[in-house]
């Protein structure tokens, strides 16, 4: 992950974990040992049901006023938050390049932080890595009196990411109407008759982890009181 985030030409954004993948996996648990038609059918129900609820959650957003996706929002009011302790040197007014003193509190702070603005880089690498502005980016726009939102990148934005989700999905239709794909003559696939077919259900040969087991249940222990005598 590391590797990929170093050599990724700043298009990770910061990522790195597989959550996306996990909270997918997570979604269809009960149904990775349909078969396959069930198993892509749920896989279209919940992409449905997500889209959907996106869709709601930014024009609720957007109504509110908001420029900015949730996760952008926080990470700017910790970054504003944390750039009202920072000194702010000027060394260069052309390339706008300044050095950054964070606020020494006890034995943390006080470190130095070089802005190259007209590159869009910080020395801590947060900017380029997340593509929201740091708290050491903040302190240099407030020195010269610009709007931070200025650097915030515009996939950030909840005008783009509404077009993320402005599909239009229409339910599977039963076979035989007239929306029902027209059958392609795919070769047909015939068990080997030489490979002797067990009876039962076939043993599931996928890697088990975490999510697959379930933690022991405890014996519920009894609350009534014994009625004999001691």
């Amino acid at each position: 992950m590391k590797w990929s985030l170093e050599h990724d030409g700043q298009k990770r954004f910061g990522m790195m974990t597989t959550n996306h993948a996990e909270r997918w996996n997570n979604a269809i648990l009960h149904a990775r040992k349909l078969p396959v038609t069930s198993l892509v059918r749920e896989l279209f129900l919940k992409t449905v049901e997500y889209f959907d609820k996106r869709c709601v959650e930014i024009a609720s957003q957007t109504v509110k006023g908001q420029i900015f996706t949730k996760h952008a929002n926080k990470m700017l009011s910790r970054a504003i938050t944390r750039a009202s302790g920072h000194h702010v040197k000027i060394f260069d007014r052309e390339t706008w390049l300044f050095e950054v003193i964070t606020r020494k509190v006890g034995l943390k702070g006080g470190n130095s932080h070089t802005i190259w603005m007209q590159e869009t880089m910080c020395s801590c690498g947060k900017w380029q890595n997340y593509q929201i502005p740091c708290s050491h980016l903040i302190a240099c726009c407030s020195y010269l009196k610009i709007k931070h939102e200025i650097f915030v990148g515009e996939w950030y934005k909840l005008d783009n990411v509404s077009k993320v989700y402005g599909g239009i999905f229409e339910p599977i239709p039963n076979k035989g109407e007239p929306r029902w794909p027209i059958e392609i003559d795919f070769p047909k696939v015939i068990h080997d008759k030489d490979v002797e077919k067990k009876k039962g259900r076939r043993k599931s040969t996928r890697f088990q982890n975490e999510m697959d087991f379930q933690s022991p249940r405890g014996k519920k222990k009894s609350t009534s009181k014994s009625n004999s005598a001691p």
